[in-house]
């Protein structure tokens, strides 16, 4: 029987030691980062751990990568020296080199598979993979559409009709039942139908909510005051309370049409939109995440889109193969 490789969670602190992997390989790095590298590693076990991690997953994978490499005569002396016995400081030195990130998609099969399809969504009732937009008509005659790599599960009985988000965003055009209200549920409140079309975007520690017909009335997880939300505008829900957001010039729902409209908006809210749409793991630079953009993009066609950043702002863009994509400001 074939072992199966377990999947790597895209946990926080995961995110966190796949950044300092790419930042060390990206030609920027000095002495006072790698320092700073040294500082994040001891500040915490779980650091450690996740570090840990990504040379466990270069171990399970990487000797029929060597095999390949080796046969053609193709391996990198970097790559080599992770061949050699193993040696910790070695090995060490081999990982904070290019070595690393040439074999993360071969490393990274587990992580590779959580960018496809989440494994959250495997067991949610409606889910969506990398690139994929959704229609859905529900029991009651709703209409919900969800956006890339997200997921929902449904409650619907007879005094409720619940949609609880567990990741991305969903448009729903609610059918009329005045027994049974319709609401959304996330991580930091909830989201009560009181007319036909409402958005709502999970994001790390916030939801975004757009009314785009009639109304709705948001209620904080930790505040029993209830805000109602009119047609045309936003807000932030968050688990103390509601901050509105100020008028948009743009279509929060563009999505749904396979578009990207960014106005005046920094490249780090380009890659958060696009990140649903690529199985790559996007990162920036903190000087390059700053950087202001407008226009409307393809969300269907990430890696044009970025191409098209390139040509026209002062960024260049470095590929690890098909798995790590990162942006940095082009100096002159």
């Amino acid at each position: 029987m074939t072992a199966r490789a377990t999947a790597l969670p895209l946990d926080p602190v995961t995110e966190q030691a796949i950044d300092w992997l790419v930042r060390l390989d990206s030609g920027h790095s000095d002495d006072g980062e790698r320092r700073a590298f040294a500082r994040w590693l001891e500040a915490a076990p779980t650091h450690a751990a996740a570090w840990a991690s990504l040379q466990q997953r270069l171990d399970q994978r990487i000797a029929p990568a060597l095999t390949q490499l080796q046969a053609g005569g193709h391996a990198p002396s970097g790559v080599r020296a992770l061949s050699a016995p193993p040696d910790h400081r070695a090995r060490r030195r081999a990982l904070l080199g290019g070595a690393a990130v040439a074999l993360l998609t071969a490393a990274g099969g587990g992580l590779w598979a959580e960018r496809q399809a989440p494994l959250m969504a495997w067991s949610s009732d409606l889910r969506t993979g990398t690139g994929e937009r959704r229609r859905f008509v529900l029991a009651d005659g709703s209409d919900l559409l969800l956006n890339a790599r997200s997921a929902a599960d449904l409650d619907f009985s007879a005094g409720q009709r619940l949609v609880h988000l567990r990741a991305g965003a969903l448009i729903v055009n609610v059918a009329a039942d005045a027994r049974r209200p319709f609401v959304v549920q996330s991580a930091q409140g909830a989201v009560r139908a009181l007319g036909t079309r409402f958005m709502v975007q999970q994001e790390e520690g916030r939801t975004l909510v757009s009314v785009l017909e009639h109304s709705v009335r948001l209620r904080p997880l930790n505040d029993g005051a209830a805000v109602e939300l009119p047609q045309g505008a936003s807000a932030w829900l968050h688990a103390d309370g509601i901050e509105p957001v100020a008028a948009a010039r743009v279509d929060p729902s563009a999505w749904s049409s396979g578009v990207l409209e960014v106005h005046d908006q920094p490249l780090a809210d380009v890659l958060e939109a696009l990140r649903p749409y690529t199985p790559a793991i996007l990162r920036a630079s903190p000087e390059a995440a700053r950087v202001r953009v407008y226009g409307v993009y393809p969300l269907d066609r990430p890696m044009q889109v970025l191409q098209a950043l390139v040509d026209t702002l002062p960024l260049r863009v470095r590929h690890w193969g098909e798995w790590v994509v990162y942006v940095d400001t082009r100096t002159a």
